[in-house]
């Protein structure tokens, strides 16, 4: 029998041990395939939460603070904001989101305000955000609950 690239000349598939420099050639390619994947924005975190210059549209909500999702203690009198699950992650720890302590200008109906990012809100769509009452009171009324807002990262 004679060898053909991978087959025998009636056509049988041979089989090739694997050697260390082959071996070592598979796992190169491996690794290749995930550092590619990791270029092209494939991480195990929220592609959302890096901070950004553009402005988008969604909706805000106010909640009574406290105890956020950062770790911190915060008042109703604060201008501080909690974001949507897709901007803050999923970290075991949630106090360690790279999103804890940026700032947002959110512009709604009766002006802008500018907030600090304290905690999540685990019911808001992706754009919405949900503000303190001072920071809600800046751009909308408490009455409508819920308001038209676009926001960017300051």
């Amino acid at each position: 029998m004679s060898r053909t690239t991978g087959t025998t000349t009636n056509s049988t598939p041979t089989h090739t041990r694997a050697t260390p420099r082959t071996r070592t050639a598979a796992l190169l390619a491996g690794a290749s395939s995930v550092l590619a994947l990791g270029a092209l924005g494939a991480t195990a975190g929220p592609a959302a939460a890096a901070p950004s210059d553009a402005q988008v549209s969604g909706q805000a909500t106010w909640y009574n603070t406290g105890l956020g999702a950062c770790g911190w203690f915060n008042d109703d009198s604060q201008l501080v904001v909690a974001v949507s699950p897709a901007l803050y992650g999923n970290y075991p720890n949630p106090n360690n989101s790279p999103v804890c302590g940026k700032q947002l200008r959110v512009n709604g109906p009766l002006g802008s305000v500018t907030v600090t990012v304290v905690d999540r809100c685990s019911g808001c769509a992706t754009n919405d955000v949900d503000l303190s009452p001072a920071a809600f009171r800046q751009i909308g009324d408490l009455n409508a609950g819920r308001i038209n807002v676009s926001w960017d990262w300051v």
